[in-house]
């Protein structure tokens, strides 16, 4: 497959990242719950313990995650140095583990689902996958 593909769709899974944590720490500050409807845990999820990691919102750290794979994209994009074929994978996979860890303890710790929440871990898992395509197509 051609590696701009794989590129073009980190960018774009990014880019839908970035969204959503954006929109996540919002409400974090302007302590309101993000809306998910009547069946939607997302309160008491975004205000659980483990909703801030020394006083941060999670959600901010994944607008720096997605904003690092946004840039990584455009970069390759732009000049394709061969280290962003390392970088990607190499950033991605913490990204990864972090939110399979958050979508346990939502799952069986707070026993409640924040859909937001699913969709980030979603959006970093797809980049995950992809940059490790990425990275092998550059071998």
């Amino acid at each position: 497959m051609n590696p701009r593909i794989y590129i073009i769709t980190i960018l774009v899974l990014g880019f839908i990242g970035f969204a959503d944590a954006t929109y996540l720490t919002a409400t974090h500050f302007m302590d309101a719950p993000p809306g998910c409807g009547e069946e939607g845990g997302c309160g008491e999820v975004t205000s659980s313990e483990y909703s801030t990691l020394f006083g941060i919102p999670i959600s901010l750290f994944g607008i720096m995650f997605y904003l690092s794979m946004i840039f990584m994209s455009l970069l390759w994009l732009d000049r394709k140095p061969d280290f962003v074929a390392l970088v990607l994978p190499i950033f991605s996979a913490p990204a990864f583990l972090f939110s399979m860890w958050l979508v346990y303890l939502m799952l069986f710790v707070l026993e409640a689902i924040c859909w937001y929440c699913m969709g980030s871990a979603a959006s970093s898992t797809l980049i995950f996958i992809t940059s490790f395509l990425f990275w092998k197509s550059q071998q």
